[in-house]
């Protein structure tokens, strides 16, 4: 009887060795791709995150400067400032449409200019409170005179004025910059009545007759 021995496969054996190895290789680059576009997908959430987290403490330090520039104004106790075509001495009022048609385009240094540091007494140069200590730069306002109505024509026996006033404030740095603005009216009594001891350490507008207006009118964000 005759044997006859088995070819052995090697050629076969050798191609599926290869196919494999080639497949593991196409698996392992997949989850690489997919690592790295994870990867990269989480660094860009992180950074919009840190965007708007900057943003919005750009814009409460606006906020908190043109709160803190309307009570200082509104508990103001004397004459009302003048308004000026240029830097006057003491607080700086402008005139209606002396200002710049766009100062939420304006840099950091027209507001230095312009306006004053919230947190400081614009009269006696003391800081009263201390606005966004984790802002890259100080927040700043600027105040604008846009109607002064007489006694005349309001019907009380006080002036009213109404001004603008903007604030700016900026993030950990000057990337993230919010502009906001607002409107408000302040009745001024009768200078020799404001140094009595009736008006001294009252709510804002010292003296302000009933009918008189006084506050916060509109507000909104330029930027």
């Amino acid at each position: 009887m005759t044997v006859h021995a088995a070819a052995s496969p090697t050629g076969s054996s050798c191609s599926q060795t290869g196919m494999v190895l080639l497949l593991c290789l196409i698996f392992l680059m997949a989850l690489t791709l997919l690592g790295l576009t994870a990867s990269a997908d989480a660094i860009l959430q992180n950074k919009l995150a840190s965007n708007l987290k900057d943003s919005e403490r750009a814009k409460q330090s606006a906020l908190l400067a043109l709160t803190w520039a309307e009570n200082w104004l509104l508990e103001f106790e004397g004459a009302p400032p003048e308004s000026c075509l240029t830097r006057c001495d003491g607080i700086y009022v402008h005139v209606n449409g002396g200002l710049s048609p766009r100062p939420e385009s304006e840099n950091y240094s027209w507001w230095i200019e312009q306006g004053h540091e919230a947190g400081i007494d614009p009269l006696t140069g003391e800081r009263t409170a201390t606005i966004s200590s984790d802002s890259a730069y100080a927040p700043f306002w600027v105040i604008e005179s846009v109607q002064n109505i007489p006694p005349s024509e309001n019907g009380t026996p006080e002036l009213q004025t109404w001004y603008r006033i903007l604030a700016r404030g900026s993030g950990q740095t000057d990337a993230a910059v919010s502009v906001v603005e607002s409107i408000i009216a302040r009745s001024w009594p009768d200078v020799g009545d404001t140094g009595s001891a009736d008006t001294a350490g009252q709510d804002p507008c010292p003296g302000a007759e009933p009918s008189s207006v006084c506050g916060r009118f509109a507000w909104r964000e330029l930027r």
